[in-house]
């Protein structure tokens, strides 16, 4: 039997993904918390954040990763829409931090409807990630699939007219 370099390691793969105007807190706290080094491989977006990582390898965009998804057991990302949906239909298992250092409120929302779905997990407070992360096993382990329905506005509109 061949041992991969992942199985010799037995660290989980964990990506952050921040978006591209950057999630500074979140950032931060992963990569000054060196206890998570332990039983977890991380690589971090910093996207256009100023805080410039100093203890794990990070990336501040990457137009081609959301095809690297394979690479990685487990995601911690912002509650951007986009991303949160993407990683959804891949029926990949994450853990959402809402940015509330935006001015809007609407990644609160977001995360608070996926969560309410029990779709993916959520860290509603960014002082909390790392307990989460110890965690992330147990907290994303019993969460729904998501089945994303198409929508077609039009056609049900035009159904409701001829039927």
């Amino acid at each position: 039997m061949v041992l991969s370099s992942q199985d010799v390691s037995r660290k989980k793969r964990i990506l952050v993904i921040t978006g591209t105007t950057g999630f500074d807190s979140l950032v931060r706290n992963i990569d000054e918390d060196r206890s998570l080094e332990q039983d977890f491989d991380i690589v971090l977006q910093t996207g256009d954040g100023s805080y410039i990582p100093k203890y794990k390898p990070s990336f501040k965009f990457d137009k081609m990763i959301m095809n690297t998804l394979q690479d990685y057991d487990f995601f911690i990302t912002h509650a951007g829409a986009g991303t949160v949906y993407h990683l959804l239909e891949n029926q990949k298992r994450l853990l959402v931090v809402p940015n509330t250092d935006r001015a809007d409120k609407h990644q609160v929302e977001l995360a608070q409807h996926v969560n309410s779905q029990q779709l993916c997990s959520v860290c509603f407070h960014v002082q909390e990630i790392s307990s989460f992360i110890k965690n992330i096993e147990y907290k994303t382990q019993h969460l729904k699939s998501y089945n994303k329905m198409e929508f077609n506005a039009a056609q049900n509109i035009l159904n409701y007219i001829y039927e």
